[in-house]
Order: structure tokens, then sequence, then C-alpha cells
């Protein structure tokens, strides 16, 4: 058995594009600050080192994210923890390397800002509970890593601003991971009651045997195709199919046979009309198909058609069954009943005319007639 890859989703494939644009960003920036570190009489050596693991960390992210073969929640996690690796290491390095220097200070401020990225991207990439525990988690180690400074900033007054903004930074963090939880809940659960509405909806215009449109559904396109051939002066007809000596079957095989049988016809009638028809399971063993922009004449070549196919197959590769049609075009000032009527008497004379057959209506006071 060969098993195939399936092809990626158009979202992976976005989401592909904007992680490399995103690390490759971050490595533009990453260089930029190398080069700026590297010429700068007020450059240092650890401005230098982390720079260069910029470039070349995100370098590579920027390239995977290029090759399909890498799964793009591969790439998520890939991006999410090196940035807080570099971010953090960077905080880290600041508040214990030399806290004196006014570039260290900027910097450690300039660092704080950029930490509620990381929960922003989190709750992108990874949503729900999954994207909290990954923001908590930062959000620990953040506080680990920075709360010693903060509290040694007490020991005299004219650091002691240090601490209100650590905990001003704290306290907007957990704001901040709080509101994009709640906001990633719900939207999963708008997400869930769309879903919802679209399967219900589904199965509201579906024929669950078949799968097929149901006669709800069959009635709301005959309307849409009423108002369009009014408007527009248009043409449609309408195939009213029945399955001859359906009863017959069911009482010599059973139903599971008459299933399959249904299930057989449903999906012959799908290929055998245009992407602009509609073929729908009317009730029982009766079908229609809807044909815009067709008149009586190709309708009733397409009913042969049908007829001829359905009499030569052999559906559930065991029963051998015959369909009698009857075809109706639109007429000025018609309604949705009134075409239906006529295509269903012009199938019952079909049926009266010995089955198996195709016939159609007749415009002025003659009977329905032979295809």
């Amino acid at each position: 058995m060969t098993v195939e890859r399936a092809a990626p989703s158009g979202g992976s494939r976005r989401k592909r594009v904007v992680y490399a644009a995103l690390a490759g960003l971050a490595a533009t920036a990453a260089f930029v600050s190398l080069l700026t570190s590297s010429f700068s009489a007020s450059g240092d050596s650890l401005s230098v080192i982390m720079s260069a693991s910029g470039v070349l960390v995100f370098g590579v992210i920027a390239l995977l994210a290029r090759f399909s073969r890498v799964a793009v929640r591969t790439i998520e996690h890939l991006v999410f923890w090196c940035l807080t690796g570099v971010l953090l290491l960077n905080l880290t390095l600041r508040l214990y390397g030399d806290p004196t220097s006014p570039v260290v200070a900027d910097s450690i401020a300039t660092l704080l800002l950029w930490v509620p990225l990381l929960f922003v991207f989190s709750a992108i990439a990874f949503e729900g509970e999954a994207a909290l525990r990954r923001s908590v988690a930062v959000f620990l180690v953040v506080l680990l890593v920075t709360l010693p400074h903060a509290l040694g900033s007490v020991a005299g007054p004219a650091t002691r601003p240090g601490l209100n903004v650590m905990l001003q930074a704290y306290l907007a963090y957990v704001v901040l991971i709080v509101a994009l939880f709640l906001l990633s809940d719900m939207q999963s659960r708008v997400r869930a009651i769309e879903e919802a509405a679209r399967a219900m909806s589904k199965l509201a215009h579906t024929d669950a045997l078949t799968g097929l449109a149901n006669r709800r559904q069959a009635e709301e396109v005959l309307s849409r195709e009423l108002r369009r051939a009014e408007r527009y002066g248009r043409t449609f007809s309408v195939l009213m199919l029945d399955i001859d000596h359906f009863k017959e079957l069911n009482d010599r095989f059973g139903h599971q046979a008459g299933d399959e049988v249904l299930v057989d016809l449903a999906r012959r009638f799908e290929r055998m009309v245009r992407a602009s028809d509609s073929v729908a399971r009317w009730g029982g063993e009766e079908f229609v198909i809807v044909t815009p922009e067709t008149g009586l004449e190709d309708a009733k070549r397409l009913a042969e058609l049908v007829r001829r196919h359905v009499n030569d197959a052999t559906l559930a590769e065991r029963f051998k069954v015959t369909v009698s049609i009857g075809v109706a075009c639109y007429r000025p000032g018609d309604s949705v009943a009134a075409l239906v009527a006529r295509s269903d008497a012009a199938m019952y004379q079909a049926k009266r005319a010995g089955r198996n057959r195709v016939r159609h209506e007749v415009v002025g006071d003659q009977q329905a007639a032979g295809g």
C-alpha cells in the first residue's frame, strides 16, 4: 500500500512564509547590531557575541522555514524557544554583568519591553492551554532572573525606582498573559460554534444516506434558478428520476441492498452532470437534476444519456435496475411547484408507457410525449 504525504494546507504555507520572514528580520536586526557593536567605540564584546549568535540562530530558522520537509510545528517551537533563550540570556548577562553602565541600563529596559513579544507569539502559535503553559513558564523564568536584581535595588533611595519598574512590568505581564488566554479561549469557542453551525446546516441540507442535497436544498436551488431565469430571461430544466420496481428490489434483497443501489446511483449521477448542475435525492427512490442554461432538447439528451447508463450498469456490483425520467423546462411565469409538477407528470407518463423511458412535457395542450 502506498501512502501519499498530504499536501500542506494554505494555513501552513502562510505560517511558513510568516515565520521565514520573522526569522529573516530577526537575523537582519542581529546583523545590524553586530556591525554597530563591532565598529562602535562604546561597543562591548558581550554585544558582539550575542549579535553574532542571533545572526546564526535566526538565519538557520529562516532557512528551515523554507523547506517543506520541516514541520511547521517544529519551526514554531524553534522560533519560540530561540527567542526566549536569546532574550533571557541577554537579560541575565545585562543584569548581572555591569549594571552601572548607562548602556547596560538602557539595554535592560529595552529587553523588558520585548518580553511581551514571547507571550503574543505563544498565543498565536500554540493557542489555548498550551500557550498559557509556555507563557507562564517564561514569566516565571523572567521573575527568577530579574527579582534578585529588583530586590537588590532597594539598598539605597537612589536605586529604589528599579523595584517599582520591575513590579509594574510583572503586573503588566500577568495582565497580558491572562488577556491573551481569554482571547484565545473566546476564539476557540467561536470556532466551535461556527463548526457546529456548519455541521447543522449540512445536516439540514444533505441526504444522510447518499450525501446528495436533500429535497429542502433542491427546492432552494430551484427557487434560485427561477429568480435568475425571471430576472435575466434565461432558461433551465428539471429532470425527475424514479427507480423502476424499487419496492420489489427491497422486498427481494432487503433494504440494505436498496440503500446500496441508491448510493451507487447518487455517485453515478454526480459524475455524469456538469459542475453547474445540481443533483438531489427528492425522496425515497426519486432523484432530481436541475440543469441551468439548458433548454428542453438538451435536457432530453442528458436524460436519455442517464437512462442508458443506468440500464447498462451493474449497481453495487450485483444489481440491475432501470429508471424512468420526466423532463420539464422553465416557462415564464412558472413557480417551483408548477415546474416540479410538470416534470413529475412526465415521469409518470414514462412509467405508464412501460418504464425505463424518458418522457418530456410538451408546450400546449398535448400530454407528455416520448423523448
